[in-house]
């Protein structure tokens, strides 16, 4: 199986580099897999906690989820967070937040038990941290 279909499977990161002597002798171009936290990919994650929320909840969940959003931005290794609201599914809501590494997250969340408690119910059981694979530089608003 070639790295490539190995790297699709979960195998780790394809990165490009100066190819070995080896890979230089049998015609190669510099790709490898590498496995992954090889170059610090555990490093930032995307948490992302989606609820289904029926229409008599709405206000009862906005006001759980800011103190659920709150408990998770007094702990280490939070970068940024929001509550959102799907535009086309009202009653589908998501938590998002952005976290330095998986273990900040981990932590947070057992910090926040008692606050997303009584929202349980209504969360999608999914899971929610999400690294970065690939991503491009943020553009300036007025650039756009």
């Amino acid at each position: 199986m070639s790295g490539f279909l190995r790297f699709l499977q979960g195998g780790g990161l394809l990165t490009r580099g100066r190819p070995s002597r080896r890979e230089t002798a049998e015609g190669g171009r510099g790709w490898r897999l590498e496995p992954y936290g090889a170059h610090g990919m555990l490093g930032p994650v995307i948490a992302l906690i989606r609820y289904s929320v029926p229409g008599s909840r709405t206000e009862e969940f906005a006001s759980g989820a800011r103190a659920i959003l709150e408990v998770l931005a007094a702990q280490p290794g939070y970068a940024r967070g929001q509550l959102a609201r799907s535009v086309d599914e009202p009653a589908l809501w998501a938590l998002v937040s952005e976290w330095e590494g998986a273990g900040f997250y981990r932590r947070a969340l057992s910090a926040a038990r008692m606050a997303m408690y009584p929202l349980m119910t209504l969360m999608i059981n999914e899971p929610s941290a999400f690294e970065g694979v690939y991503g491009l530089p943020e553009t300036p608003v007025g650039d756009i």
